[in-house]
């Protein structure tokens, strides 16, 4: 009878973390069955997995040096909005965002101050964010899109909020781009290049602003999509497309350039800067608990907070613009 393993009996063989074997299921990398609610894996499936990693000489353990990927889980529809009519009924100001390092630092500035609530964060992609928003399911929206032109990111945000009033809160510029192997050994220099059929490349998820970005370039350029090997392969957070070229299992992602300092294996091609940005709809800026929010963005200790992240830009932190109904 074939051998049975659990995920821990497989991560004492491999000298791995049971984590690691997760993230290995998850990826695709070792296969795997549910039995009931348990994951199994079949002898067959560890030996097509190691002989897999011993072809490409890549150690089974690898992924155990690189950093821990936390991505979010997908939600479908009716999940994402049974999980805001509970936080909409808890005592807090919902703020829905994929940027849940920045998220943490205004939640942790906010908790010193008077006269805040506490932050409850939806983690949402840049559309979902403004949908929710729109249809008054989130008190807030930290968006970040990619411009040409700085002025840009009002009107794409007015853009998804069509007869709305909101106030756009800048809190930072950053770098977006291309992630590659260090010393960039496929050549990768333009958009062009990921129609090439030697190029691995994963795709940000559907609503994201950089994937929102890459689309507006290749309608420009009349790239057709389906020429991209790994197009339609998508990655949930900036982290996660670092990750997966860093482990060898896509040549080029796209993602924030201040990630890069967790990955010494890779190197980053520019592509354009992007705006984080703090979407509030203007009817509830009078209320006491956003004043204290737009204090404490407004605070040296905020903007000092945010230059530790490499890339990041505060020269407009705090200034508040607003969109056109």
């Amino acid at each position: 009878m074939e051998k049975i393993y659990r995920p821990q009996e497989v991560a004492d063989q491999l000298k791995i973390k049971k984590a690691t074997v997760y993230e290995l299921i998850k990826r695709g990398e070792l296969k795997s069955a549910k039995v009931g609610k348990q994951i199994r894996i079949s002898q067959d499936q560890l030996d097509e997995y190691l002989t897999r990693t011993n072809q490409t000489g890549q150690p089974a353990g690898l992924t155990d040096a690189l950093p821990p990927v936390m991505d979010i889980p997908r939600f479908s529809a009716d999940q994402a909005s049974r999980q805001m009519d509970y936080l909409l009924h808890t005592n807090g100001l919902i703020i829905n965002s994929q940027e849940s390092r920045t998220v943490e630092l205004l939640r942790s500035l906010l908790s010193q101050r008077e006269n805040s609530l506490p932050l409850l964060h939806s983690y949402m992609n840049d559309y979902n964010s403004l949908y929710s928003l729109y249809y008054e399911k989130t008190h807030m929206a930290l968006t970040c899109f990619c411009f040409r032109q700085f002025e840009e990111r009002i009107g794409q945000i007015s853009h998804f909020l069509p007869g709305k009033e909101a106030a756009v809160i800048h809190i930072c510029t950053l770098k977006t781009g291309f992630f590659v192997q260090k010393g960039n050994p496929k050549k990768i220099n333009s958009l062009k290049d990921l129609c090439r059929s030697d190029i691995r490349f994963l795709n940000r998820e559907k609503g994201n602003g950089l994937r929102i970005y890459l689309d507006r370039l290749l309608t420009e350029q009349k790239t057709d999509r389906s020429f991209i090997p790994g197009y339609s392969d998508e990655s949930l957070s900036h982290m996660s497309s670092a990750n997966t070229v860093a482990s060898g299992l896509a040549d080029v992602s796209m993602g924030d350039f201040s990630h890069l300092a967790a990955y010494p294996q890779l190197e980053f091609i520019p592509l354009t800067e992007a705006s984080m940005d703090l979407v509030i709809l203007k009817s509830a800026m009078e209320q006491t608990c956003f004043a204290s929010i737009l204090e404490t963005i407004n605070s040296r200790e905020f903007k000092d907070s945010l230059l530790h992240f490499n890339g990041y830009e505060t020269f407009h932190t705090g200034e508040v613009q607003f969109t056109v109904p």
